[in-house]
């Protein structure tokens, strides 16, 4: 259990956006990850700052973590047999008065059983009534954090979603959240010994480039010659009919504003960026050469303005 401030451990405000938060946990996992620093103290760094993210990146958990605080309970007793109990409202009258009076939770339920659901709820093992034997197992599995990687498709950081890891020959879901970042860690439910790296697959006909999507659209030469209006498919569903300007290079990007990634964690809906690639017609019979070549000498040579003819 972290001794210290929760917000302090990853260096953060205590009005810290959800981002913000996951981008201190990531920097900070990296750098103290126990497969990358064999400094002494590394793990045991890299244990505190992954206890702080369980807490803080969890609304309800941080939400109940602030107003323990707020009522005078010391940051390294929270979670203990003397703080919040899972499921509790912490704006209830009985738990403001109960926490101002510096009494343990008495909301009913044995104080042995709420130190079991409260091992539970945050990952703990043990049974009823371990103690001291729980809090030392707790640590000894939190030493041995394991770090497991899963491939899921890009959807999910479209969307979000579940994803299904094996510990030990049991099955857990993860939740894979809007927005997730290229080799994000995801914690495991029940499970402070183990931390999930995700990577997302290619996608058929997306391109990520951080909040942005990117795709490629085939047009024919009349289109691009002479403008057009075409129903382009949205990452997130349905679809969004984009003008292509009269006289549209190949190349030429077009941004469709908040198609992107959805906004999520405090961070505004990235953007869908459609690349428009001009297609040839495979076979052209001899009336569309014959129109063709009637029209060539009306056409800009394309060559006309480039570099090497100036």
């Amino acid at each position: 259990m972290a001794s210290r401030d929760y917000y302090e451990i990853l260096g953060v405000g205590r009005t810290a956006s959800a981002d913000e938060i996951k981008r201190a946990h990531r920097k900070l996992a990296l750098e103290f990850h126990p497969d990358r620093n064999k400094a002494e103290g590394a793990a045991a760094r890299f244990n505190e700052v992954q206890e702080a993210y369980d807490v803080l990146s969890d609304a309800d958990k941080r939400k109940q973590y602030d107003e323990f605080v707020r009522l005078g309970g010391s940051p390294g007793s929270f979670g203990q047999s003397g703080g919040m109990p899972p499921g509790v409202d912490p704006f209830s009258s009985a738990w403001r008065q109960q926490a101002r009076s510096g009494q343990a939770w008495s909301g009913g339920a044995d104080p042995f059983d709420f130190e079991s659901m409260f091992r539970d709820s945050f990952g703990g093992g043990g049974g009823a009534g371990a103690g001291t034997r729980g809090a030392r197992g707790q640590r000894a599995r939190a030493r041995e954090r394991e770090e497991l990687e899963v491939t899921v498709p890009l959807e999910r950081a479209i969307l979000g979603g579940k994803a299904g890891v094996s510990i030990d020959g049991k099955p857990f879901d993860i939740e894979i959240p809007i927005g997730l970042e290229e080799e994000g860690l995801v914690s495991v439910p029940g499970r402070l010994d183990a931390v999930v790296r995700v990577h997302f697959a290619p996608h058929a006909w997306l391109e990520r480039d951080d909040r942005d999507l990117a795709m490629r659209l085939p047009v024919s030469i009349v289109e691009a010659t002479i403008g057009a209006a075409i129903e382009v498919p949205l990452p997130t569903g349905g679809s969004v009919t984009l003008k292509i300007p009269a006289g549209t290079a190949s190349g030429r990007k077009l941004r469709v504003a908040g198609k992107g990634i959805p906004a999520s964690s405090g961070r505004a809906a990235g953007d869908l960026l459609v690349e428009i690639q001009i297609v040839p017609p495979r076979e052209v019979d001899d009336l569309t050469r014959q129109l063709l070549g009637n029209i060539a000498d009306r056409i800009e040579d394309p060559r006309a303005r480039v570099a090497w003819k100036r």
